[in-house]
């Protein structure tokens, strides 16, 4: 592992704050590659971010195929009410 300076660190955690989704776990993955040894329990301890999210974005990186967000399906449901008189 290389060693990184505070200052570089609150860098990358502000950047993986900002981003979302592919583009977050691409990130993730290639910090995780190129300073913890790919290690996502290093990269969770240090930068805490989610070994899954770290894990997915190595697997979308090493296969390159994207997985595919479903954000539609959280969350409460709206209800449709139907009014009869």
């Amino acid at each position: 592992m290389i060693e990184l300076s505070s200052d570089v660190m609150l860098c990358y955690k502000s950047a993986l704050n900002k981003l979302t989704g592919f583009k977050r776990r691409a990130f993730a993955a290639e910090l995780c590659e190129l300073y913890f040894d790919n290690s996502a329990r290093k990269m969770e301890r240090y930068l805490k971010v989610g070994r899954e999210t770290i894990k997915l974005g190595q697997h979308e990186r090493s296969s390159g195929i994207r997985c595919i967000d479903n954000y539609g399906l959280r969350g409460a449901k709206k209800k449709s009410c139907l009014i009869q008189i």
